[in-house]
């Protein structure tokens, strides 16, 4: 069988394999080229390849170890969750600030109202205060989150004898909810402390100083302060991120299978399926949130201290009744849903960028 090519390819395949531009293919230039077509030959694929066909015998078993293009895939998937989550977190900071705010108040707590207070006594920018430890927690929170998604995806479909994208949704719901847990458990002193930056009346209307702020709680209140409601934190990510991450992904196939024919879903659509998941999510567990933040934003010492997560539970029920588990979750949901569509917008561009 014949290859017709031009003269113009046929310049440019004896200049890719002519390795030294002398004018001749070697042996060894022609050797090589076979040995690694259609790779360059990178460090990368050089080791791939031999890791792929070699065989490591060290006198009793022995593992090979994982592939630096694997390593590669994975900081970038770090990559990719950070700036997805960095990016998000900022541009919803205002309503994330509403929400704590609201959540700790015990009295009858009114948007408009604290709206008015916050900007009279802080101005614009005490809507966006704790919004660079914002960024510093959800930025690794998210890398964290989205990079354990994806092993634990794979470890279930190695399990199961699937492949990671077709473990279905109870195997996505499980995935997700381990890898909310491994990212808020990793990160929490980082959201108490922002808890507390959000929460803390302002002194001659200036934000409180962050380094004095965690060492008054380390101080006073000792290292497991940094603690305070991991569990209803941890009860309620679970199933957030596995609700989350479940339906953003069910919606998505869904969306190949009867609206795009099986081409990549686009902007809108993930817009879309990240706005309906990250809204389902969020108002499934919206009460252990709060509970969570009245733990996080009271400090151990007051008289009306909280002795812990089921006297939250008891005393908010009894004062405020069903609607006090549900302060806040007006600015909640305007947050949630454009940060979750921001997220994982920015989370699939990023993949693509980086050729994930």
């Amino acid at each position: 069988m014949w290859i017709e090519i031009s003269d113009e390819e046929l310049a440019r395949f004896v200049e890719h394999v002519d390795k030294d531009n002398n004018g001749i293919i070697t042996f060894e230039e022609w050797r090589d080229f076979l040995l690694l077509y259609p790779h360059e030959a990178t460090i990368e694929n050089i080791y791939h390849h031999w890791e792929r066909v070699c065989l490591v015998d060290i006198g009793e078993q022995a593992v090979i170890p994982e592939g630096i293009s694997k390593h590669v895939q994975r900081s970038k998937y770090f990559i990719a969750g950070g700036i997805a989550g960095a990016a998000s977190r900022t541009a919803t900071a205002p309503l994330d600030r509403l929400k704590v705010v609201l959540q700790v108040q015990t009295a009858q707590a009114r948007l408009v109202p604290t709206i008015r207070k916050i900007w009279k006594e802080e101005g614009f920018l005490g809507f966006f205060r704790g919004n660079g430890l914002n960024v510093l927690k959800v930025a690794p929170e998210s890398a964290i989150k989205f990079h354990a998604y994806e092993l634990l995806k794979n470890a279930i479909g190695d399990y199961i004898g699937e492949e990671k994208d077709d473990i279905g949704a109870f195997g996505r719901l499980l995935a997700g909810g381990m890898a909310g847990a491994v990212a808020q458990t990793a990160i929490y002193p980082l959201d108490l402390v922002k808890t507390r930056l959000q929460t803390h009346a302002c002194e001659g209307g200036k934000a409180p100083n962050l380094g004095t702020l965690t060492k008054d709680i380390l101080v006073h209140e000792g290292p497991r302060a940094f603690y305070k409601g991991l569990v209803p934190s941890l009860l309620g990510i679970i199933p957030y991120a596995g609700i989350d991450l479940a339906a953003y992904e069910t919606l998505k196939d869904l969306s190949r299978t009867y609206i795009l024919t099986d081409s990549e879903p686009g902007p809108l659509v993930q817009l879309g399926c990240g706005t309906i998941s990250g809204a389902l999510g969020a108002t499934c567990v919206y009460p252990l949130q709060v509970i969570r933040t009245r733990m996080q934003a009271q400090r151990s010492k007051s008289a009306a201290a909280y002795k812990g997560m089921s006297d939250v539970f008891w005393r908010t029920l009894q004062n405020e009744g069903y609607r006090g588990f549900y302060k806040g979750i007006f600015p909640n949901l305007l947050k949630v849903v454009p940060a979750a569509s921001i997220t994982y917008m920015v989370y699939e561009t990023m993949k693509k960028t980086l050729d994930l």
